[in-house]
């Protein structure tokens, strides 16, 4: 009985616990998530304005950009129709040909108009003062002359630039144009007075009104220098003071590209994102107050044991286990983490292994690596040899190249001797003075005593092709070599005066990094791995270079025989 009446006042301690222990838990959570929500919402709706105001000044830039190229592209082709008739002998009257040699001239103008014409372009032509169009046939003159546009052409004397909706194509499928006249103000061959007319496809324009007309509700147009609008998306727009406005003036013309937006609209994001923080808010905290009240008590042991485990485990000691006190997700989760210590354990040995074994494999595998660019650069030399049809000298071409690929091919000797290298890559020299002749000299100074110290096997050569492909043009240069001893370490200093190597292409090699856009990419960076990977991080290649001045290349390694 005794134990029955204390069994009540047990359930009231435990429940007076649990719920101080979920009003701490709410208040822990509830102060960090007003602070979050609050500076969320300031942060999120700030880069999502300033996102937006990026976007459309970016559009609108994008538009700008656009517009110039057009325009310049079209003043590019006036520039050229003007050099056309100041450079040739043309003459084109008022009327009609009355001479076989007069057709002809007017019928390659014609021709030599319409090779401007493309996809964005869609005719260029010349039109004298009596109304005579030369260029292309799709036009209309009748049309053209009495259209609204022309008459405005007429009314304004000097250049003009034209956003409209010809009336004057036989064709229907033609939609807004940018027309740019230019008066031709000296005959040139043709009457005085005439007018170059030109009209490009303003497709990509209006494509790009659209998108961002779509994209975010505003209203953009272009005005001209005086004001007058000429391109806008829809004309009842009322513009008010508080709208967000962006601009670009062009640089060819004196037009200026506007964006007009309202504020409410601008900032319409920031009011969603607010709305929903707040959302989120209210239904973090419910959750989190049924989740404080369902777990709070089962969370410390467990948690506790796999945290003392996991410090241990931290500061090395891999063989540690934590005890597993229940089967439920926390039990899971020690269980888990058991397994994963013990698999790590066995990962770093693997490691290890591997690591030493993908060493050995690279070594290897640099090793039996040839380069393509030995093999087709010698074999085009031994072809343009032939068509000389000097055996006697492809002969000897074919000896060198034998003795470069035996000792290209001789993957047993990791290390060889350094009078082989240097063998070799006078072999390889020689195959390049059939090539080039006495266009380029090279010298050789090798300090005495070092004929028998090792050297990574064909490293001299890629060195060498490399001076050939990128350094010298056609083959025309001076090559130094320098081997010397330097106490307990040998130095090779291969340098030559050809062109030298790009600033910006420097930094990727001397790193050892691919060259963007380059294809390749064996040569110096094959070098300089395996001298580190058969000596050291310490060794390898250290290049310095000079655009138009040469290039030097220094290899240091340990003295070995």
């Amino acid at each position: 009985m005794r134990s029955w009446a204390k069994l009540p006042s047990f359930i009231h301690i435990t429940q007076s616990v649990r719920a101080k222990l979920v009003l701490f838990l709410l208040a822990m959570a509830i102060l960090p998530l007003v602070a979050l929500g609050y500076f969320s919402y300031h942060k999120s709706a700030q880069i999502v304005n300033t996102q937006f105001g990026s976007y459309g000044l970016y559009a609108v830039e994008q538009l700008k950009q656009h517009l110039d190229t057009s325009l310049k592209q079209m003043d590019s082709i006036t520039g050229n129709i003007l050099t056309y008739l100041i450079s040739s002998p043309i003459v084109i009257e008022d009327q009609e040909p009355r001479t076989y040699n007069q057709y002809a001239e007017e019928k390659n103008f014609k021709r030599f108009l319409a090779s401007f014409e493309n996809m964005s372009i869609l005719s260029v032509n010349v039109i004298t003062p009596s109304g005579k169009l030369i260029g292309n046939d799709a036009i209309n003159a009748d049309k053209l002359f009495q259209s609204p546009f022309w008459a405005g052409v007429l009314q304004k004397n000097g250049k003009r630039i034209v956003i409209q909706k010809p009336n004057y194509y036989s064709s229907t499928s033609v939609d807004y144009v940018i027309s740019l006249i230019v008066p031709i103000k000296n005959s040139f061959g043709i009457p005085t007075g005439s007018n170059i007319l030109i009209d490009m496809r303003a497709d990509a324009i209006l494509g790009l009104f659209r998108t961002f007309e779509y994209d975010t509700k505003a209203h953009l147009q272009i005005r001209d220098m005086d004001g007058h609008v000429v391109l806008q998306t829809s004309s009842d727009d009322t513009p008010k003071d508080n709208d967000i406005v962006w601009s670009k003036k062009l640089e060819t013309e004196q037009w200026v590209v506007e964006a007009r937006m309202p504020y409410s609209r601008f900032y319409e994001s920031s009011g969603i994102i607010l709305k929903y923080t707040l959302l989120a808010a209210v239904v973090t905290v419910v959750i989190g107050a049924a989740m404080a009240a369902f777990f709070s008590y089962r969370f410390t042991r467990p948690i506790k044991n796999l945290s003392h485990s996991m410090k241990r485990f931290g500061q090395g000691e891999l063989s540690i286990q934590t005890p597993v006190h229940t089967s439920d997700e926390f039990g899971y989760l020690s269980e888990a983490f058991n397994r994963m210590t013990g698999q790590i354990k066995d990962l770093i040995e693997e490691i290890s292994l591997k690591e030493k074994q993908k060493s050995d494999a690279e070594l290897k595998a640099l090793h039996y690596q040839i380069n393509p660019h030995l093999l087709f650069n010698t074999l085009n030399s031994i072809q343009w040899k032939a068509r000389l049809a000097h055996q006697t000298d492809i002969q000897k071409m074919l000896q060198h190249l034998v003795v470069v690929l035996e000792g290209s091919f001789n993957v047993s000797q990791v290390l060889v001797p350094l009078h082989k290298e240097l063998d070799i890559a006078l072999h390889y020299l020689e195959i390049q003075k059939y090539r080039f002749g006495d266009e380029f000299t090279f010298h050789f100074d090798v300090q005495p005593g070092l004929e028998e110290c090792l050297i990574p096997r064909m490293v001299l050569q890629p060195l060498l092709e490399n001076i050939f492909f990128h350094g010298f043009v056609d083959g025309k240069g001076h090559i130094g070599m320098n081997i010397v001893s330097t106490g307990n370490w040998l130095e090779i200093e291969l340098t030559d005066n050809g062109m030298g190597i790009r600033p910006e292409h420097l930094s990727y090699i001397t790193s050892g990094r691919k060259i963007p856009g380059k294809k390749g990419g064996l040569g110096m960076r094959n070098v300089d791995e395996r001298f580190k990977l058969h000596f050291g991080e310490n060794c390898g290649l250290h290049v310095e270079s000079q655009r138009n001045q040469g290039t030097k290349v220094v290899m240091k390694w340990p003295k070995t025989v």
